[in-house]
Parts: structure tokens; C-alpha cells; sequence
């Protein structure tokens, strides 16, 4: 059996200790396009008003756009080599990273960046199934960082998982952390690193990870390989925005305590290939090319199309799906997709699209331009294109593609489950507040980062540990389970939750909250991935086997809202925990750290 750790120690971006939940009535409010209004009733209470401050209050909203001189190199392109061998025989590739400042200016607006090697996005990493990656990163920062690699297994090697308070210690200023690890034999496709240290990878640590193998079902299917980077982009550091984002004011004062739990702030541009303006597509005639779209965001789903070219979508996540012919391909942050793209129409420049869901928001910029345009040139010179959009009305809520569209090629019917949780995650405020300050919960815990004393060393040194910090929300189980999650949201809005260490099968989703046995469930090969979408004021059940030792974190992938508390942990088979071979330099670096600080 597992146990749920599950303590109310809760809190705000520098101190999460010693806050409670506020006893109150938490009334959420409809969005336009959301699912159906419904009131989370708690313990009565009184929700205190804020005074409104000004919409817009470092933001950067209504910011004049400067100097498009950029001192960051702008990968723009990113047309994979064909000269890379794709192949069983493996190698160890090695990387060095050096996480910097520097200024650039992806939307226009000049300011201050941090960046993986000068370049943004940062640097593709390219590898076979079966490879060893060794990426030895250099932290030039004046804080601390870590960096993640979403959906790697890392079997054996949680330690490399790169999680900040969850398996190391940020890596400190002036230092450097070399990740090893070998890439599952099993994974193939799509993937990202990102700094995994509070809302830094908002400010530009993130990139391309791609896995080849002969083994991959759609390998040999396509003639190119391209990769498409979807992001938003905000015009100031991410970490005053955080700062005022977890305030008792929150971004905007008048939305805030209470009204309008969670209002995270809008962003100000939206990218393509790590420009707002400029991307471009020189392609070849009737050929085949497959698009790696990859949401890098923070906040924004996006609904990505080509102008007069059908899409064939073909993976998710990294697995391989029965081929679906899509307009538009619906993605949220940190999902990926895989679509194939015939350049057979007639030759010209035509318009690609990264429309950004603004109807997610919770607060509105008025000066963002949703649409995201980059361009796509065969068979002649580029040209400004004029080519229209698909007329077929775009879905107003904020989800993935229909489960029936995402059909794995290798069909995998899940086990039975043995073992489950329901969580109910949520946005909330708190006593010491004054009922003001809204944080993010799963069930009643507010998860904050221990940056000193990461639970995979506390477990490494105490074995089958059941007793953690009452910030930390942890499901220990030390057998090999066939779990199922039952994931409710109390919130208007979906939100991407990706879960480290696993991939998944996504039995069912729905409106309201999962009920046992009236809730519809598949189990005929559903779909499997790494990064799913809860859908607003719904319920999602997902099913993994809990069989990789280590401590793997569960989270919502906005940003704003893991900063604010929407994380929790699953330890998987902690008596191995002890045995996994943790090198001696991350335990130094947490030795070394100053208070843990990494905002920036």
C-alpha cells in the first residue's frame, strides 16, 4: 500500500512555513468559453478586498518597443542535420552548458535574458535511443539553477532528474553540475530541458532535446526534420512578476483575494523559434517534412496551423501515434507534438501560425498580438505572405486533442490498478494573510522547495521515510504498483500537469468531479504520455506503475502556479533508494548553499 503525506504547512514565495489555510468560502468565477460554473464550498469565512492596483504594474504592459539590437543569438531556425546517424549502436555524447545573463530581444523590446551557451533558445541536444548524454552545465548566474529533462525516465539515475529541492540542490553561483545519464533504450521523439529552479526558465533557459531510433514506428516516414518552438514572452524578469504574482495584491489587486483565485500575469509577446517576428521555413517541393512542435511557455496553450497544408499528427510526447489529419494542433506547456507536412501545394511563402489562447487568461493585456506569425517558403523566393487562415471556427476551451485522435501505434492495454489516490488541486487563501494572498494547493498542502535538503537525500539517508516537511505532499509506496491518480480541479482554468519519471496512461476526463464508477474509463489502449490537460473544473484519471526508485515530482507546468505551491511528490520503492549511486558533489553543493536562493 502507499501512504499519502499530506500536512497544511503553508505559503508565500519566501516563506511558505507556519501558514494555514483560511477559513473562507472560495466562490470561483466563470471565464468566457469555460466549462460549466460550479462553487467549491469550504468553512465559512470572510474574503478581505484588496485595493485594485493598476492593471498592467510591471507587466510591461503598453511598453514602448526599443532597439531590436540583440547581443543573444536567436536560433531561428532549426532544420535538423541529416547527416546525423541514426542508429542501435550507441555512444556517449557530451555538452557543455553555461547558463548566463545577457541581453536580447526576442519580441523587440531590449532586456536582460538568461540563456543557455549565448543563445536562445538554447543549443539542440541530439542523441540515439541508448545513448549516454553527458551535459556538464556552468552557472554564471548570481543565483542558483538546475536543469531538468522533461520526460527522461531516468531509470536508476533519479539524481539527474535536475529538480530543485526534489532530487539536488541548486547548483551554485560560480560552480558547475555535470548530468550523466543514459537515454532509455525504450524512448524515441520529442523532448526539452528547462531550468527546473522557481520561474527561471520563463526568462529563457529552455531547449530542443531530440531522441532518434531506427526503432521509432514513424522512422524513415518523412524526408526532413524540423523543429518548431512555441513560447510566451514577457518584457521584464520573471521573478519580480513572481514576487508580486504570490503579494496579498497579486498582479491585479482588484481580480485578486479571493475574486479571481490564481490570476496569473499575461504575457506580452508570443514566439516562434525564439522570435516574434521573422521565423522562417525555407523548405524544398514535394516533400515531407516533420514539425517537432514544442510548447516552451509559461502560461499559454497554443493552436498551431499552417495556411492551406493539412497536418498529420503522429506523435505525442514521445510515443507514436496512429496517423489523424488535423487544420490545427491544440498544445499546451511542455506537451509535444509530431505532424507531418507535405509541401505540395502551390510554390509561394505561406503563413505558419502560433495563435495564442488568450481566453485562458484570467487577466488580459490589451497590447499582446495573439497571433503568431512565422513564414514557410518552396518552389520560389520568400515573400510577405498573404495566405489565409483555415475557416473552421477554433474551440474555445483550452484542451488537448480529443482522446479518440491520439491512438498509439504500439497498442498497451494498462494492468489492473492495485493502488490509488484522488487529489484535488486548487487555488486558495490563506490566515496569516488575512484571507488576501491566494496560493496553490494539492489537497491541503502547499508545496515549497527545501533547496537545502532535497527529499531525495532525506530519504537516501533514512530509508523508507513517511515523515516530511508539512510543505511537501508525498505518496510513498515501496512496491511495485500499478497506480491510478484521480486528479480534480477546483479551478476554472486547465492546467498542464507532467509528471517526472513516468509515462502514463490517460484513462478518462470530464466536467465536474470524478465519481467511482460512473465516471467513463478507458482501458483499450488509451492514450500515453507525459504531460497531460486537466481540464477546467474537471477531473482526469491517469494510470503508471510505480517502479523507478526515487522521488519524482508531479506538478502543474504553468509556472506561476508551481512557484505558488502546485506540486507533489511519489516516491517509488524507497528501500532502493539507498542503493542508487548519488555522486558525492551534489551532496557538497547543497552543503553550500546560502539560504537556497535562486530567484534572479
Amino acid at each position: 500500500m502507499s501512504t499519502l503525506l499530506s500536512l497544511s504547512k503553508e505559503g508565500s514565495s519566501g516563506d511558505h512555513e507556519g501558514l494555514t489555510l483560511k477559513e473562507t468560502r472560495i466562490t470561483p468565477i466563470r471565464r468566457s468559453g469555460r466549462r460549466k460554473l460550479f462553487v467549491i464550498t469550504g468553512i465559512a469565512g470572510a474574503i478581505v478586498v484588496v485595493l485594485a492596483l493598476a492593471l498592467g504594474l510591471g507587466l510591461g504592459l503598453g511598453l514602448k518597443k526599443t532597439s531590436n539590437t540583440s547581443y543573444v543569438t536567436t536560433n531561428s531556425s532549426f532544420l535538423l542535420d541529416q547527416n546525423f546517424v541514426v542508429t542501435n549502436i550507441t555512444t556517449t555524447r557530451y555538452y557543455e552548458f553555461v547558463i548566463s545573463e545577457a541581453t536580447g530581444s526576442p519580441d523587440g523590446f531590449e532586456r536582460t535574458m538568461l540563456v543557455v551557451n549565448n543563445q536562445f533558445p538554447g543549443p539542440l541536444i541530439e542523441v540515439n535511443s541508448g545513448d549516454e548524454l553527458v551535459v556538464n552545465v556552468f552557472n554564471q548566474l548570481p543565483n542558483g539553477t538546475t536543469i531538468h529533462w522533461h520526460g527522461q525516465l531516468q531509470n536508476g539515475t533519479n539524481y539527474m532528474d535536475g529538480t530543485n529541492g526534489i532530487t539536488q540542490c541548486p547548483i551554485p553561483p560560480g560552480m558547475n553540475f555535470t548530468y550523466r545519464f543514459t537515454i532509455d533504450p525504450s524512448q524515441y521523439g520529442t523532448f526539452w530541458y528547462h531550468a527546473h529552479a522557481s520561474t527561471q526558465y520563463t526568462d529563457g533557459i529552455y531547449g530542443p532535446l531530440v531522441i532518434h531510433s531506427p526503432s521509432e514506428p514513424i522512422f524513415g516516414q518523412y524526408d526532413r526534420d524540423v523543429l518548431v518552438i512555441l513560447s510566451d514572452w514577457y518584457d521584464v524578469m520573471s521573478s519580480g512578476l513572481l514576487t508580486q504574482y504570490l503579494s496579498s495584491a497579486g498582479i491585479d489587486g482588484s481580480n485578486y483575494g479571493g475574486v479571481n483565485p490564481g490570476a496569473e500575469p499575461p504575457p506580452d509577446s508570443g514566439l516562434i523559434n525564439g522570435k516574434m517576428n521573422g521565423s522562417s521555413f525555407d523548405f524544398e517541393p514535394n516533400l515531407s517534412y516533420r514539425l517537432r512542435l514544442i510548447n516552451m511557455g509559461t502560461l499559454t496553450e497554443f493552436m498551431f496551423s499552417v495556411d492551406s497544408h493539412v497536418l498529420s499528427v503522429v506523435e505525442a510526447d514521445g510515443i507514436s501515434l496512429e496517423p489523424v489529419n488535423v487544420h490545427r494542433v491544440p498544445i499546451h506547456v511542455a506537451q509535444r507534438y509530431s505532424v507531418i507536412l507535405t509541401t505540395n501545394q502551390t510554390a509561394g511563402s505561406y503563413n505558419v501560425r502560433g495563435e495564442m489562447q488568450s481566453s485562458c487568461y484570467k487577466l488580459s493585456n490589451p497590447n499582446l498580438n495573439t497571433m503568431v506569425l512565422a513564414t514557410m517558403t518552396y518552389g520560389a523566393s520568400p515573400t510577405t505572405p498573404n495566405t489565409q487562415d483555415w475557416s473552421d471556427a477554433i474551440p474555445a476551451l483550452c484542451l488537448d486533442l480529443n482522446s479518440t485522435m491520439i491512438v498509439p501505434q504500439i497498442a498497451m492495454d494498462p494492468p489492473n490498478s492495485t493502488d490509488a489516490v484522488q487529489i484535488f488541486m486548487s487555488f486558495q487563501q490563506t490566515t496569516q494573510s488575512g484571507g488576501t494572498q491566494t496560493l496553490a494547493f494539492m489537497n491541503s498542502t502547499s508545496w515549497l522547495a527545501d533547496t537545502t535538503n532535497p527529499t531525495l537525500l532525506q530519504m537516501s539517508k533514512a530509508g523508507i521515510q513517511t515523515t516530511f516537511d508539512s510543505n511537501q505532499l508525498v505518496v510513498v509506496n515501496d512496491d511495485i504498483t500499478v497506480f491510478d491518480l484521480i486528479l480534480n480541479n477546483y479551478d476554472d482554468a486547465s492546467h498542464p500537469f507532467h509528471l517526472h519519471g513516468h509515462v502514463f496512461w490517460i484513462l478518462g476526463e470530464g466536467d465536474g468531479s470524478y465519481i467511482s464508477g460512473v465516471s467513463q474509463l478507458n482501458t483499450i489502449n488509451p492514450p500515453r504520455r507525459d504531460t497531460l490537460t486537466l481540464p477546467g473544473f474537471g477531473w482526469i484519471v491517469i494510470r503508471f506503475i510505480i517502479d523507478n526508485p526515487g522521488l519524482w515530482a508531479f506538478h502543474c507546468h504553468i509556472g506561476w502556479h508551481m512557484a505558488a505551491g502546485l506540486l507533489m511528490q511519489f516516491a517509488d520503492l524507497p528501500s532502493q533508494i539507498q542503493q542508487l549511486q548519488i555522486p558525492s558533489y551534489l551532496g557538497d553543493q547543497c552543503a553550500q548553499q546560502s539560504g537556497g536562493v535562486v530567484a534572479n
